[in-house]
This record gives C-alpha cells, sequence and structure tokens, in this order.
C-alpha cells in the first residue's frame, strides 16, 4: 500500500465513545515496520483517559507483537498508537493477520465518593530526570547546535526517539560516540525538545502559549526525531492558533510533515468565509504556498472560489 496509507476499521463503541483502529501495513512514518494505532472519534471536553493493549496475532493465533499504554488522555478526535508497532519481515503475506484492542475508559467517580478516596500524589519521575538534565548528573552525550552545547543521557536520549536510538546505539552507530552535531535547527528549540524528552511535557511558559514560529520548528524538530506525541502536542497548539496571517505556513508545514488533522484545520479556516479567503490570499505567504506544495491543487480550488466570490 505504500508508506503512511492505511486501513482504518469499522468504527467501535466503549466507554460511551466511539474509536476505531488505524493500521498502516508499509508504516505510517518509520520505514520497515508496519504501524498501528487507536483513533479516537467522539467529542469530549477534558479528555477521555483510557488504558489499551494493541496486540497483532496470526490465523493460529500466535502472537506478532504487543504494546500497551497504561494510562493515556485523549484529547477531541486525537490518534495514538506505535509507529514501529512489529518488524515487516516477521509478517508472512499469505497469513491472515488480527489486530486486537483491548481498551478501557476510565470514567472518574461520582463526586460524594471523591471524598474518601486517597489521591495519588503526581508522578516525580520526569522532575527527577529534568533535574538530571539541569545538573548535568551522569551525562554521557553532548549535543552541539549552533555555538551551544547540551550535555544529555545517551540511554535517554535513544528511549525516547528511534532516531537517537539509531544514532547511539544502532548497527552503524559510532563506537563510544560522544558527541552529536545538530544542524538546520535553533538552540532554543532544541533546549525545548530535550525539555520534552526528560520531562515528558512542555516547559511552561506562563498565560500565554508558545508562538505559532515556536510551534512550527519545535514540530519539525518532532517529526525529526520521531517523538509523535510532541509533534500531536505541537499539531495541536498550532489548531489553536491558526489566523489568517499564519494558515499558509501552517498549512505547507501540516503537508510536508503529515498533520492530517492540522491540515483539514488549516483548510477549514481557509474556505469557512468569504472575509476569511480574501485575507489570507493578500498574505506574502499565499504564493509560495502554492509554489511549495502543489499536492494541495489549491491553485485550481482555492484561487478559483476566490476569483469568483470576488466577482
Amino acid at each position: 500500500m505504500c508508506i503512511r496509507n492505511c486501513v482504518i476499521s469499522s468504527a467501535f463503541r466503549v466507554g460511551g465513545y466511539d474509536w476505531s483502529i488505524m493500521f498502516y501495513p508499509d508504516g505510517a512514518e518509520v520505514a520497515g515496520y508496519a504501524s498501528v494505532y487507536l483513533s479516537y472519534l467522539s467529542q469530549a471536553k477534558g479528555g477521555v483517559r483510557t488504558s489499551f493493549t494493541l496486540t497483532m496475532l496470526d490465523d493460529q493465533g500466535n502472537v506478532h507483537a504487543t504494546r500497551q499504554i497504561p494510562g493515556f488522555i485523549f484529547g477531541e478526535k486525537e490518534t495514538w498508537g506505535f509507529s514501529d508497532f512489529v518488524e515487516k519481515s516477521k509478517l508472512r503475506s499469505s497469513c491472515l493477520l488480527t489486530i486486537r484492542c483491548v481498551l478501557a475508559v476510565i470514567k472518574e467517580p461520582p463526586s460524594e465518593c471523591k471524598s474518601n478516596l486517597i489521591v495519588d500524589p503526581p508522578p516525580e519521575l520526569p522532575g527527577r530526570l529534568h533535574r538530571a538534565l539541569k545538573n548535568g548528573t551522569g551525562t554521557d552525550i553532548t549535543l552541539l547546535v549552533g555555538d551551544r552545547e547540551f550535555r544529555a543521557h545517551k540511554f535517554i536520549l535513544a528511549a525516547q526517539s528511534p532516531v537517537f536510538e539509531a544514532q547511539l546505539f544502532g548497527l552503524m552507530a559510532q563506537k563510544d560516540i560522544r558527541c552529536i552535531k545538530v544542524v538546520d535547527m535553533e538552540p532554543a528549540i532544541l533546549e525545548t525538545l530535550l525539555h520534552y524528552v526528560y520531562a515528558d511535557s512542555l516547559p511552561p511558559c506562563g498565560e500565554d502559549n508558545y508562538d505559532t514560529a515556536t510551534m512550527q520548528h519545535l514540530l519539525v524538530a518532532a517529526d525529526r526525531y520521531g517523538l509523535d506525541r510532541l509533534k500531536v502536542m505541537c499539531a495541536k497548539r498550532l489548531c489553536e492558533n491558526i489566523n489568517a496571517s499564519t494558515v499558509t505556513s501552517t498549512l505547507a508545514l501540516a503537508t510536508h510533515h503529515y498533520c492530517d488533522q492540522l491540515k483539514e484545520a488549516c483548510l477549514k479556516f481557509m474556505s469557512s468565509s468569504r472575509e476569511a479567503m480574501d485575507a489570507v490570499v493578500v498574505t506574502d505567504g499565499f504564493q509560495h504556498l502554492i509554489a511549495s506544495c502543489p499536492m494541495l491543487d489549491l491553485q485550481k480550488n482555492t484561487v478559483e472560489k476566490v476569483t469568483i466570490q470576488r466577482k
């Protein structure tokens, strides 16, 4: 089917919400691997807490792969799973494959019962790991970007990023590698990316959201290093800040980095009204978008629509 093409299951209902399974036989992002994702189809304010396990079996009931996420909060129409679910070489083309999803939706107890519950304290590991990054305790690799150096830990980078894993421990990795030069990235973006790798969250930025340019650069970095969750977090924030001055650059980014939901949000904004379309067309980025993303066919569809509206 080629990479990034998928088969989608029929919708099924668990916990009062609709879900589906997305299977990429030739991989969603990582070549050589089949990818499997759980897709949340409903809308719910505040997110839906879940625990789920995805398993692939052959026609004899043998397990090819199984992966579990014990706790994850799905946002509105969000997808989450594994780009490197199973190596394609392990799958026989002649066998019938079954993807089994065991999904639990975790609901809050009634308000009258909450006062009797002991509340779990917040997790401490991300904070401790981030302190180790800041203090430089036990670091064994240096990342060079521009004129700055960032000390880090090989095993943490490899555990979070398949790209770092290949660079540091793969078959082509240099023995006892001590330094990696990072090109085409600003130091501030790498610093934010490292914060996510260690803390599993974005660094706090006060009352205001990150600006669009920062989120765009961070999405590119997340895609580059295979940090799928961070990529989704960036796409979500970009969706929340689409306007006439940012929509063209965000749409080009979404197209090049295969962020389908972000792409749909941009196109929806552009076609939402005559005023929105007129505001977008006069920006400097519109012609660049047409030239850089011919697969969008904006020249035929969007420009003709604008011309008709203006007449």
